[in-house]
């Protein structure tokens, strides 16, 4: 399923380093997936003031986009981003490429498929909304494959076991030899306290 309009990772060099285990008791600390309440203010205000016609379903947040930062479906009328935007961007970057895909909506709501996806129209609704006006957004992602952990839960003591990768089989700080069936991915809460996780 491919969209109008997309922002996809430029590739870059992956930093690796050294795995080692760290377990947290977590019981307490959800891991869950940040927040979108503010980019569906930034969508619904930025509607408002340039096409208050057209309104959009709640953006979609996905954690299976990885190469693809955000995505615009004419088919649902859904702005869908990163997961990983949302958890290791700044603001502004995830301000920018939000406006790209309000300006892939707005251009679908007034010329419908017609225009090229970043033509003379899309290039024209980037100028009135504020957005830059090119096929991709600059988003400085280097540090971000660094920053990714896998977690797995000790069924014996609750502890949540995070890795660097994934491996077939680890052991819980409990003593417990553990094979995971899946590991979820998650990264270091920006600004939270130690041992504070986001889902991506």
């Amino acid at each position: 399923m491919t969209g109008i309009g997309h922002v996809t990772l430029a590739p870059g060099s992956v930093a690796t380093e050294e795995a080692r285990q760290l377990a947290f008791d977590l019981e307490q600390r959800p891991v869950e997936k940040p927040t979108a309440a503010a980019v569906d203010l930034l969508i619904r205000s930025t509607l408002a003031a340039h096409e208050p016609g057209l309104e959009l379903p709640d953006v979609r947040v996905s954690g299976r986009m990885r190469q693809t930062l955000g995505s615009y479906m004419p088919s649902k009328k859904q702005i869908a981003i990163s997961s990983r935007l949302l958890a290791m961007s700044d603001e502004e970057d995830v301000r920018s490429v939000v406006l790209h895909e309000v300006a892939h909506a707005i251009v679908h709501e007034r010329w419908g498929g017609k225009p090229s996806p970043h033509g003379r129209e899309f290039r024209a609704v980037c100028g009135e909304i504020g957005a830059k006006p090119r096929r991709y957004v600059d988003v400085t992602t280097e540090q971000w494959q660094s920053r990714v952990r896998y977690l797995a839960k000790c069924g014996h003591c609750k502890a949540l076991i995070v890795r660097k990768r994934q491996v077939r089989s680890v052991r819980c700080v409990c003593g417990l030899k553990l094979y995971p069936q899946s590991w979820r991915t998650v990264a270091p809460a920006e600004g939270g306290a130690t041992g504070d996780w986001v889902m991506l």
